[in-house]
């Protein structure tokens, strides 16, 4: 069954000079609507397809397209290309001697992929904390911190994977109904079944944090249905983190962007060493494509940095369709009736907007179980208002 979605994505380059773009977006594909045409194009290992395409000063960059959300790969074999690329070690993936200990370890008396690949999700469910925004992004900061969010529960998931021959990748991507909802997870490759999906951060969320989703507009799962199972109310913008970039990407020196008049940002370290995103890659890789990555003119440096996120990665709107659609603005139009009638029925005392909170908060429950969000507390909560419904339109015959 198909959830399509609508994705709206813009950029503009408020920055000083040329902005260099890389992105996974489907630039050339049938139905998109883009503003530019790609310069260049690649397909990488893993079946990724980069674009790259420059914006002058106060250029405006604009796509729209339709995809259906994340379902799990029907992929039953890997070329060898495919296989090499998803065993890799990397800068934030890392494939070396503690962890091929640690997951050797983790997995002792496993025999199958998936008695392995289990197990490795369950340690990294019970031993690390959820912290957004992490100071330290990749594996070696992940294991120091013991904390880290959706990104560097994917990265030590695939780490420990592939340190022990399990071909493994880092999805990043997006949650399908909001705005600049980003979101990373797993797939690994069992040679009996294909790609399998695993979500370690939601699984750690719903496992100790379970009301955090409760208002949400994103479906949830028990905590132990993450290995295997997700809800399909996600997109994909690249498979895997670590991307190489092509044309290749030149890092500006780091002493010169230290010593510069207005250093950029830092949003977060690798290696216990600062990142400055914008002026350089991670040995000619992308950190993760969200979907996005920028290179600015060094003369960006003269001048105060712009702190705005939309900088650094755009912005991106997704819009559900069909009745997950419907149901969804019904929620958002039923929560504004809510909160009017409540302030009335305070106000004014009567009935007629009693009934209207009561109504409006049974509506509300119907949208969540008609999405599949939480429907049994839904349908309590439902079921409790009822009376005061009824009670209150007895009184208005």
């Amino acid at each position: 069954m198909k959830n399509i979605v609508n994705i709206a994505y813009s950029y503009h380059n408020s920055n000083k000079g040329i902005t260099r773009i890389w992105t996974t977006l489907p630039m050339d594909h049938p139905g998109v609507t883009c503003t530019h045409s790609p310069e260049e194009k690649v397909i990488d290992d893993g079946n990724n397809e980069l674009f790259y395409f420059t914006l002058k000063e106060n250029e405006q960059f604009q796509m729209n397209y339709s995809v259906d959300t994340y379902k799990q790969s029907e992929q039953k074999m890997l070329t060898d290309k495919e296989k090499a690329f998803y065993l890799r070690s990397g800068t934030l993936v890392v494939v070396d001697e503690q962890m091929r200990n640690l997951a050797h370890e983790i997995t002792a008396g496993a025999v199958t992929t998936m008695e392995k690949a289990k197990a490795i999700f369950h340690y990294v469910v019970n031993h690390f904390k959820y912290m957004y925004p992490p100071k330290g992004r990749g594996i070696k900061s992940f294991l120091e911190a013991k904390q880290g969010d959706c990104g560097e529960y994917a990265f030590m998931f695939s780490s420990l994977c592939r340190s022990i021959g399990i071909p493994c990748r880092s999805l990043v991507g997006s949650w399908a109904n909001s705005k600049m909802n980003a979101h990373v997870w797993n797939e690994f490759f069992d040679e009996q079944t294909g790609w399998i999906p695993v979500d370690c951060s939601m699984a750690y969320i719903q496992k100790k944090k379970k009301t955090q989703f409760l208002f949400s507009n994103v479906r949830t799962l028990k905590w132990t249905a993450y290995f295997g199972q997700l809800e399909q109310q996600r997109v994909v913008f690249s498979y895997d983190a670590e991307l190489y970039l092509s044309p290749k990407y030149n890092d500006l020196d780091k002493q010169t962007i230290v010593d510069s008049k207005y250093p950029p940002i830092v949003p977060f370290q690798i290696d216990g060493q600062p990142f400055y995103w914008g002026y350089e890659a991670v040995e000619g890789c992308v950190p993760y494509m969200q979907p996005i990555y920028v290179r600015f003119d060094q003369e960006n440096l003269s001048i105060k940095p712009n702190k705005n996120q939309h900088n650094y990665l755009g912005q991106w709107k997704i819009t559900e369709t069909g009745a997950l659609g419907f149901f969804s603005k019904l929620k958002s139009f039923s929560y504004f009736v809510f909160f009017i009638s409540i302030i009335f029925s305070f106000l004014l005392s009567s009935p007629f907007f009693s009934a209207l909170t009561a109504g409006s908060v049974i509506v509300i429950c119907i949208s969540f179980i008609a999405r599949r969000e939480r429907a049994l507390f839904y349908t309590v909560v439902a079921l409790y208002f009822l009376l005061p419904l009824v009670a209150n339109l007895s009184k208005l015959v």
